[in-house]
């Protein structure tokens, strides 16, 4: 096998020996990628190379060459190819060569989610600058200090990855996961830097304040009051349930749900991926009485089209709205739902699930982007059509002294 292997590896490195000193020459400007297992690998002059072995659809096994810079150049770098171990699952992706199955790298990525970047930093040198980077967004967050943006290159499943490690530092100041919210599934112009079908994070139990919970605007930096709707989860079923009326089956309550996020970035800095890894940047989650509910098209009806509005302390209506062509409630349960199983985990009863803003955004401070500043002291959110005895609410009081 070892010389079979060794005679594939001089049959693809044996076109292109005469013309090493050549990118150019050699691969084109269209960047591809193969996924398979490491065979072999080559740390010398004039290249260094990856052979690897690709399935394709039919079940046969066809040979990658994947070159990258010459050794010398790597040391110089500080760059090894340890990492890159023999039997290791990974997707390669770079410049297509010019001949058949050959490649000139610009990342490795392993099933773990590690990548491994010959042309700037190994794969532990990323991951802990990734780490540091983590360490210090979750310190200045929990001190009320601006937040460095988050410049790295990923996918978003290890963008969601390094989400899961972003809680864990979190976890010493806000506590355990209690549940997750999203956002971005409104009909309308949804925030630039969430993916476009939608954003994830978690809401750990420090975040969790109750009815009526009295904010300072000077206890964030840009946070503004948000009007949510949430469910809890009832059933474990859930996890694997099909139609929507299963779905409202795995749910038992309404919870009345507002929130007030605090994003705060270095200006001009903020991306899709730093809005990921900092949890949405989540500041508190007020919640109301539980609603109880059952899995019935009369109370499918009910969620799909009840109204809403915020009221201030007068009883002035602010703004008001309605459910029906924003988003429907158990779609976007199902999509957190596929969203965390995607990454491994699961719904548990007792957690609970917001579902994103529902059109209402008031600012705390001057300056917000997002427009002026709420000048009353109490944010109600009232939802109608729900229960017959009255509208089910969550309070937010400011106490601007």
């Amino acid at each position: 096998m070892r010389n079979l292997l060794y005679g594939v590896y001089l049959l693809l490195v044996a076109p292109i020996a005469g013309a090493h000193h050549s990118t150019v020459t050699n691969f084109t400007r269209e960047v591809i990628s193969v996924d398979g297992v490491i065979e072999q690998v080559r740390y010398q002059n004039p290249h260094a190379s990856v052979l690897i072995r690709h399935t394709d659809g039919s079940g046969k096994d066809v040979y990658w060459l994947v070159e990258t810079a010459a050794r010398t150049t790597l040391e110089r770098k500080g760059i090894t190819l340890d990492v890159l171990a023999i039997g290791s699952k990974v997707t390669a992706s770079g410049l297509k060569g010019r001949r058949a199955k050959t490649m000139y790298l610009r990342q490795i990525e392993f099933e773990d989610g590690r990548v491994f970047t010959p042309d700037a930093e190994s794969v532990t040198i990323r991951v802990e600058n990734i780490r540091r980077a983590l360490e210090q967004m979750a310190d200045d967050f929990a001190n009320l200090q601006i937040m460095e943006g988050f410049d790295y290159e990923m996918d978003l499943d290890e963008a969601y990855r390094w989400q899961d490690e972003m809680v864990e530092i979190m976890a010493p100041d806000f506590g355990e996961v209690v549940g997750y919210k999203t956002g971005g599934h409104n009909a309308g112009p949804t925030f630039p830097t969430f993916p476009l079908d939608g954003i994830r994070a978690y809401l750990l139990a420090g975040f969790m304040r109750e009815d009526g919970f009295t904010i300072r605007p000077d206890e964030t930096n840009v946070g503004f009051l948000e009007a949510d709707f949430a469910f809890r989860v009832g059933d474990a079923s859930i996890n694997t349930a099909e139609t929507d009326l299963e779905i409202l089956a795995g749910l038992d309550a309404i919870i009345p749900f507002a929130e007030v996020p605090d994003p705060y970035y270095v200006p001009d800095t903020r991306s899709v991926n730093g809005t990921i890894v900092s949890n949405m940047g989540s500041r508190f989650s007020i919640t109301g009485e539980p609603l109880l509910i059952e899995a019935t098209a009369e109370w499918l009806e009910r969620i799909n089209n009840f109204e809403f509005a915020v009221l201030d302390e007068n009883d002035t209506i602010i703004q008001a709205g309605q459910m029906n062509g924003w988003y429907e409630p158990v779609t976007v349960v199902r999509w957190i739902r596929d969203q965390i199983r995607q990454s491994g985990k699961e719904l548990v009863p007792g957690q609970v699930l917001s579902l994103g803003n529902i059109g209402i955004l008031r600012p705390l401070q001057e300056g917000n982007p997002r427009g002026p500043m709420y000048t009353s002291n109490q944010f109600r959110l009232e939802y109608y059509g729900l229960q017959d005895d009255g509208p089910a609410t969550v309070t937010i009081n400011v106490d601007r002294r």
